[in-house]
């Protein structure tokens, strides 16, 4: 067998690991926004009584990494199954499996956040269905801090991924051509994990200099760019590593390396969130002032929270390639569930959270009210929506025939997204 054979023969090989890793990555997505509800003075859509500014640190450690994860999987699974899909078909799936749940997601499942939060700024005292009517009016007035651009107060909110991945997906299919020219035999023999580290490590540490000051994260398409900068470069280096098949081993068996990496990296992102380093270095006779103003300071800085997201991915990476190499039933089951309870969770969250709020649980009933309420209601809804076709072309599940229904729910759903 040729050695490029064995990178196709490797290619058609179903990874576990990073269906775990895709798995995991929203079930986290999901703790992530029931934290939001309570850690102390992050802006969300409504806000518990009982908040945590030691909660912060807990989050900080997933923030850095927890949405590049996702395109970064969201990428390579493009790349696994590019041989697979022609660019007809692959448009039509990402159309049906992300285009059509993000629109009708829109409409459906995120206008109760938008509502529940005006509601708790007092900002409407009307009842949602009044909300609604001005929700969909692309030429409403009011509430005019809650406005959009020139869809007035529609918004996608946490589903704004699924609008980025879509444009991701049409800019790809527009280098395609290119793509197919490159001698990935070449590339594979030549770049190494050290080399992916450095070039994307510089690439946004670049991206936190230049852009991240005056564009900083809105989630609004078409101006968000540091985001795009980040989050557009994390999807490119996903498609990439399993061009790179020889960098994908490094980064297995250099996963230690890489989680000493991710720990000092956060160990110093709790230092400068803390305020820790200002301390030290005035304890220690330096002048902070006159340190912060110097450009080396500021490149220093941005270079470690730079390496510390490649540190993350990486690591994660390395660890689920050595060791989730197996699929189970929770796998299986959890393949097809996860965008629907994607789509679902944040309106789940907050509606419950909203609730509950009215009993005065304390600060511990509530949270874990709130986490098992959550995913209980995430679990009920995907069971619910499996079983009728409309509901599964809504949420981007694949359609199946009444006759085969149970026994497509017994195997293992392809990943889409």
């Amino acid at each position: 067998m040729t050695h490029n054979q064995s990178i196709t023969t490797a290619a058609n090989l179903r990874r576990y690991d990073i269906d775990w890793l895709r798995v995991l990555a929203f079930l986290l997505l999901i703790f992530y926004h029931i934290g939001m509800f309570y850690v102390y003075d992050w802006g969300w859509h409504i806000k518990s009584a009982y908040q945590s500014e030691f909660l912060q640190n807990l989050m900080l450690l997933l923030n850095r990494w927890r949405m590049p994860l996702i395109f970064l999987i969201s990428g390579m699974a493009l790349s696994l199954v590019e041989a697979k899909v022609g660019p007809g078909k692959l448009l039509k799936l990402r159309f049906v499996r992300v285009f059509v749940p993000l629109v009708l997601g829109m409409y459906i499942i995120v206008p109760p956040q938008t509502y529940l939060e005006i509601v708790a700024n007092n900002d409407f005292s009307g009842g949602y269905w009044s909300f609604y009517q001005l929700y969909i009016d692309p030429d409403t007035s009011a509430l005019r801090k809650y406005n959009h651009g020139p869809l007035g107060l529609l918004t996608w909110n946490h589903l704004w991924y699924l609008a980025y991945l879509w444009h991701y997906t049409l800019i790809y299919l527009l280098v395609r051509p290119l793509l197919t020219r490159v001698n990935w035999v070449a590339f594979n023999q030549r770049v190494g994990a050290g080399v992916l580290f450095v070039l994307f490590s510089v690439w946004i540490t670049l991206t936190i200099f230049w852009l991240k000051p005056d564009h900083p994260i809105t989630h609004n398409l078409t101006s968000d760019w540091y985001n795009h900068a980040v989050s557009f470069s994390i999807f490119a280096l996903g498609y990439l590593l399993p061009k790179c098949r020889i960098g994908w081993q490094q980064i297995i068996l250099h996963r230690r390396k890489f989680l000493l990496g991710a720990l000092f990296g956060y160990a110093t992102t709790l230092i400068f969130h803390n305020g820790r380093l200002d301390v030290l270095l005035t304890e220690a006779g330096f002048d902070v002032n006159e340190l912060a103003s110097h450009f080396e300071t500021f490149l220093l800085i941005n270079s470690v929270k730079a390496m510390n997201i490649i540190c993350w991915l990486f690591m994660l990476l390395g660890y689920a390639g050595r060791y989730l190499t197996r699929s189970n039933r929770f796998l299986s089951y959890m393949n097809e569930a996860v965008l629907p309870w994607y789509i679902l969770h944040q309106t789940v969250t907050v509606v419950v959270a909203a609730w509950l709020a009215k009993f005065a649980l304390g600060p511990i009933l509530e949270p874990v009210s709130l986490i098992f309420l959550t995913f209980f209601f995430c679990a009920l809804g995907y069971e619910l929506l499996k079983r009728n076709n409309i509901t599964r072309f809504i949420f981007g599940m694949k359609l199946i025939n009444r006759s085969s229904q149970r026994e497509a729910f017994s195997k293992s759903a392809t990943s889409e997204v």
